[in-house]
């Protein structure tokens, strides 16, 4: 079994020169004898002069290829052919010169396909201007045109003349411009400094554009929503019981004594006050909510401690002629936090207006 193309090698400097059949001194396909028969197809329709029958483009016929001469060095090959119906020879020629085919014996070229542009497909254009066919519309559509022709002229040369005016003094422009640019440079250098910083900043390596006055009213008009990590924290400090103060309903608004705005703000600030220092205290009491009240952000508010000795000081005064019990009670007290380190110095929190006693737990 013959294997597939081969015996059709052809070297590299043979290539384009000599075809495999030459090189290789072998006849074409379709080659008896001395004449060569190819499978011809019609380029073009065409009508018999035997029968005056129709051959359609594209049908294939069985014709005996010749070389009849040459158009300079590219050769001229006729193909005769035998019409199956009415037993006729047509013959047609190639034509180098026209890139063509020419009807040259027992048939002629249809007239419509001699108009027809070869393998061109016309597309129908609805912006294409109709041609009239009417002649005294042609008439006006060529008046119409030379009209409009002098208009335009006209407006060319006022541009024309509105460009030199403009131009006459070059160098006055090119100062205008680059005062302008001067300007304007200042403002690009500023904006493009911010923009390589946000990119180093957010790690990005993509051209950012230019802020919109859109993308600015959106932006303020986001809103994150409350802190609720906040929110959490108060609601677990929240005592379980409301207090007897909280049950305390406020008057009626009719007896109610009107106060002054200052007034209203000086008790909302103490009762927020001491609300905060309730929370507190209960934070620090409490093991499991202390852990995740160190866990919060740092705000940069800062509460002075006062000293120990201010603390016991303060605490004698204010018993005053009490038994001699309590303030040994508050003077053991003050020498503990002493010597307990400051993270286990609870009682310094509890301190702020609360009287509670530590020291008779320690001695039992």
């Amino acid at each position: 079994m013959q294997g597939f193309n081969m015996g059709r090698y052809v070297p590299p400097e043979h290539e384009g020169v000599y075809s495999g059949n030459q090189l290789h001194k072998k006849k074409p396909a379709g080659f008896h004898g001395t004449k060569q028969t190819v499978r011809f197809e019609m380029p073009f329709g065409i009508i018999c002069n035997h029968c005056e029958g129709h051959i359609a483009q594209g049908v294939r016929f069985n014709a005996e290829k010749n070389k009849v001469g040459n158009y300079f060095s590219t050769p001229i090959f006729a193909f005769r052919m035998r019409h199956t119906v009415c037993a006729g020879w047509i013959e047609i020629r190639t034509d180098p010169k026209n890139t063509a085919y020419v009807v040259t014996e027992g048939a002629k070229q249809k007239e419509a396909e001699k108009d027809k542009e070869p393998n061109l497909i016309k597309v129908y254009d609805p912006n294409a201007p109709a041609i009239p066919d009417d002649p005294f519309a042609k008439k006006e559509k060529d008046v119409k045109d030379k009209t409009e022709t002098k208009q335009g002229a006209a407006r060319i040369m006022e541009l024309q003349g509105l460009s030199e005016r403009q131009w006459a003094d070059p160098w006055e422009h090119s100062r205008k411009m680059r005062k302008v640019f001067r300007a304007e440079r200042k403002v690009l250098e500023e904006k493009a400094a911010t923009t390589e910083a946000i990119r180093d900043r957010a790690g990005l390596h993509i051209e950012l554009l230019d802020e919109a006055q859109e993308d600015l009213i959106r932006a303020k008009m986001i809103e994150f929503g409350p802190d609720y990590d906040q929110k959490i924290l108060d609601a677990q400090a929240k005592p379980l019981f409301s207090s007897k103060s909280d049950t305390n309903q406020p008057p009626p608004p009719s007896k109610q004594k009107r106060k002054l705005k200052s007034e209203l703000a000086i008790e909302k600030t103490k009762q927020n006050l001491q609300k905060e220092l309730l929370r507190n205290t209960r934070l620090a009491i409490d093991p499991f909510l202390g852990q995740q009240e160190r866990q919060r952000t740092d705000f940069g508010f800062k509460l002075q401690k006062r000293k120990a000795k201010d603390i016991s000081s303060d605490n004698l005064e204010e018993a005053g002629d009490g038994d001699d019990d309590t303030k040994s009670v508050e003077i053991k007290a003050t020498e503990k936090e002493d010597t307990i380190p400051e993270a286990k110095a609870v009682p310094k929190i509890l301190s702020l207006g609360l009287d509670l006693d530590y020291s008779s737990s320690d001695e039992e």
